[in-house]
């Protein structure tokens, strides 16, 4: 039992748990690296934004590096550069080296050598970084060459040098001394074998179509003696950063509609790509910008998707409400809801014409030709016109008519003596739906002129009625075509049109009640308990106007003070009495000169669950006058009908009178 409660306390708290798996999600993804290649993509984008056209690094390529390196590097130290660093495939060395004293300025990085190149890594393909030279396992020669670098964490490489304004210059040049003392002192020299390469292309900021490797040792040399390389955020910094943009994009994502919301999404994923730029420019610190977009339209997504479990799962209880408030009430289909339209209207003709026999005829779609549809008092098989073309007669002249003609061949089989053919044409608005044919016996008081004005009337919103059908029909044949419902997103009715039904099944039932309450002749007026008007009716606003008083400014005190004899104190009792004892009291009401039957009676709100809390369990309090004079007026034998009264009356009073004594 326990565990149900908890199952349901969690299932009613399912948006917050929704929430909060968000915020899981962000916390995972970060933490695994999962959506990392979205940033080295934003990286590498922006990074194509930045430029600089000074460097303190230079490039000198040898076609013969094994056997020039040692001329090379003694020509190369007479112009005083920084350092020199060779790099070679093959163990190389500098023969007049002097031991490793920090002064040394020319360094031949190899693992079999004191110094060794760093490890590079590939950063989500998008990038390189530099690994942190705490998980070398050789003597790093970086931090020889730039003492006040801090290289305990992994560094993504600044690409914001231009590749052309990196000096590169050929090993001739600098054997004949055809390169200015400027170029090359107090400047980093690396020097390497010409057309070396990786073998792939580097797939690196404004390096993606090179494979010289020595361009991509230039840009960390170039990094690190700038010392601008590009920081990121830790895991943990990084993680409070989306949780922070997370909840404040919920907050605002449901405050907002969806349109206000997607370009909400675009405005800020523009916003994110600026600030990380200006951050990468100013700051050397790179956000995490492509995980910052895709959280964007990711919570978008997510509150999307929670939005709608929960209107799916309001909808559904408004369903199951609108049901059972439904049930047990009849609500008959409408004409163009019906699986046939010719039921419908057979009813209609038997309950208002009367005709012998009758058969209705319809035009085939596209054609000029009919079919028997339904046949009212006889047998389809008792037409005896072979003819189906309503371009013959007797159907062209009933067109030509444009209304109901007497038929003098034989239309039907085993016409009576007396009996009379008629046709007419079930047109509306130039649209042929069909036919109607039939037969009554004329007597003395057969009236011929209006019976031809009753059938072609009749005949007129038949066709009418057919031809809306019709449109319905094609209408709905279209809207439910698998294709159609496939590009709709149709193919499963959705909750909002299963609400729709049912509030207009609602609405229907409502607007009908509502009629029958307006055309009662009986004047009535309902009040909640609260002293205000709830509804009138016609008759009680024609009442109101009558006599002069303004029934929306009054309570039920007020009215029940105004048309009776009753005191204020007598006339509380009564309500005291209605509202606690759900009574229903009949007085006699006074308007200037006419009197009333006053029925005041409370409206028990006990069984409707709509009303619960309402209070004493009254949903309010209806007045109705009675017009006894109106109804006897109106009857065809009214003494008759008051004298039946009187004699009621007198049996009721001395019925009264035995039951006393």
């Amino acid at each position: 039992m326990a565990f149900k409660q908890q199952f349901f306390l969690l299932k009613n708290q399912r948006t917050f748990w929704l929430i909060l798996s968000l915020f899981i999600i962000v916390i995972v993804a970060n933490t695994l690296s999962l959506f990392h290649s979205a940033n080295a993509f934003f990286y590498s984008n922006l990074a194509q934004l930045t430029h600089s056209q000074k460097s303190n690094v230079v490039i000198i390529e040898s076609e013969h590096l094994s056997r020039d390196h040692n001329v090379l590097v003694e020509q190369l130290l007479t112009y005083n550069p920084k350092a020199v660093v060779v790099l070679a495939n093959e163990q190389l060395s500098y023969f007049k080296s002097e031991g490793q004293g920090p002064e040394q300025k020319v360094f031949y990085p190899h693992p079999n050598n004191a110094y060794c190149l760093p490890a590079i890594s590939d950063w989500s393909g998008y990038n390189v970084e530099l690994v942190a030279m705490s998980k070398s396992l050789c003597k790093p020669v970086w931090p020889a060459l730039f003492s006040d670098i801090d290289l305990d964490n992994n560094l993504l490489i600044n690409f914001s040098l231009s590749p052309s304004a990196l000096p590169k210059f050929t090993a001739t040049r600098l054997m004949t001394m055809d390169i200015m003392a400027s170029q090359l002192e107090e400047k980093v020299v690396i020097i390497g074998q010409k057309n070396v390469g990786l073998g792939v292309t580097l797939n690196a900021p404004k390096l993606q179509h090179s494979s010289n490797y020595l361009l991509l040792t230039a840009y960390i040399a170039d990094t690190l003696n700038k010392n601008n390389a590009v920081v990121m955020l830790s895991k943990l910094q990084s993680t409070f950063l989306l949780l922070a943009i997370a909840f404040l994009l919920l907050f605002a994502f449901q405050k907002l509609s969806i349109n206000y919301s997607i370009f909400l999404v675009l405005t800020l994923i523009a916003s994110w790509f600026t600030l990380g730029y200006f951050t990468l420019i100013l700051q050397q610190l790179f956000l995490p910008v492509g995980q910052m977009s895709i959280l964007t339209l990711f919570s978008l997504l997510w509150v999307i998707l929670v939005r709608k479990l929960n209107e799916d799962s309001q909808l559904i209880s408004l369903i199951g409400n609108i049901q059972q408030k439904m049930a047990g009430r009849y609500l008959p289909k409408s004409f163009t809801l019906q699986s046939s339209p010719w039921d419908a209207i057979i009813r209609l003709v038997n309950q208002q014409l009367a005709l012998n026999k009758s058969i209705f005829l319809a035009r085939k779609e596209g054609d000029h030709r009919l079919s028997e549809i339904r046949a009212v008092n006889c047998q389809l098989s008792d037409i005896k016109e072979m003819r189906r073309d309503y371009k013959r007669e007797p159907y062209s002249e009933a067109l030509k008519a444009f209304g109901v003609i007497p038929i003098d061949r034989p239309f039907f089989e085993n016409i009576e003596d007396g009996e009379v053919q008629y046709i007419v044409p079930l047109i509306y608005a130039g649209d042929v739906r069909g036919f109607w044919a039939m037969t009554v016996t004329p007597d003395e008081n057969f009236n011929q002129q209006a019976f031809e004005k009753n059938v072609n009337a009749f005949a007129a919103q038949i066709g009418e009625l057919l031809f809306h059908y019709r449109i319905f029909e094609s209408q709905t044949d279209a809207n439910n075509s698998v294709l159609s419902q496939l590009l709709t997103l149709r193919l499963k009715e959705p909750l909002s049109q299963q609400v729709k039904v049912s509030i207009a099944e609602m609405e229907q039932k409502l607007t009908t009640l509502e009629h029958v309450f307006n055309n009662i002749r009986s004047a009535t007026v309902l009040f909640n308990l609260f002293g205000q008007v709830v509804q009138i009716n016609q008759s009680l606003e024609k009442l109101a106007t009558k006599h002069q008083f303004s029934i929306f400014e009054m309570t039920a005190l007020d009215l029940l003070c105004l048309v009776t004899d009753l005191d204020l104190e007598a006339a509380k009792g009564k309500l005291r009495f209605i509202t606690l004892q759900k009574g229903d009291i009949y007085l006699e009401a006074h308007l200037d000169n006419k009197t009333y039957i006053l029925n005041v009676r409370a409206m028990d709100s006990a069984n409707v669950q709509s009303a619960s809390g309402e209070p004493f369990q009254v949903s309010g309090i209806l007045f109705e006058f009675i017009d006894l004079a109106f109804f006897i007026e109106k009857m065809p034998n009214s003494k008759q009908l008051c004298d039946s009264i009187n004699e009621q009356q007198k049996c009721y009073m001395q019925s009264l009178a035995e039951q006393t004594n």
